[in-house]
């Protein structure tokens, strides 16, 4: 490793884990939501479910992290991986919420979970893309600006 290379993999270590944290962080939260919104309907689906979301929000967000690292540095096979951890993870627990309340939720829940996993993935996808946009402009530099 360069010594330019060394910051440069420090700093990724760092994001990467303060990305780690923030996931889990929000995954609890919203969890706490979840559960306030449909325990009524079934309370352990509900809890299986925030236990799911927890443990897959881990390799979610090492996914799109690498996922983001992988197309900076135009690995595309190794971002490839990467993006099909994240997305395995992060459909998971709501293919999981899905079928397990299939006979309790009412059509507004799914409706509900349909929009917001939508949302969030939408949100993901931008943010991949202008996370990318973003690191390989700071790794050009402003000399190879267009």
């Amino acid at each position: 490793m360069t010594t330019q290379e060394a910051p440069t993999a420090t700093r990724r270590q760092v994001l990467e884990l303060s990305w780690v944290v923030g996931v889990v962080v929000f995954v609890i939260i919203r969890f706490v939501v979840a559960y306030s919104t449909l325990a009524q309907y079934s309370r352990t689906t509900v809890v299986v479910f925030g236990i799911l979301d927890i443990v897959t929000a881990v390799p979610y967000a090492l996914g799109t992290a690498r996922l983001v690292t992988g197309l900076v540095d135009r690995r595309v096979g190794y971002a490839s991986r990467w993006a099909m951890v994240a997305c395995a993870s992060f459909v998971a627990p709501y293919v999981w919420l899905a079928w397990a309340g299939r006979e309790d939720f009412p059509a507004i829940a799914y409706i509900v979970i349909g929009v917001l996993a939508l949302l969030l993935g939408a949100n993901a996808v931008v943010g991949v893309a202008r996370n990318v946009r973003n690191q390989r402009r700071e790794t050009s530099g402003p000399a190879h600006e267009a």
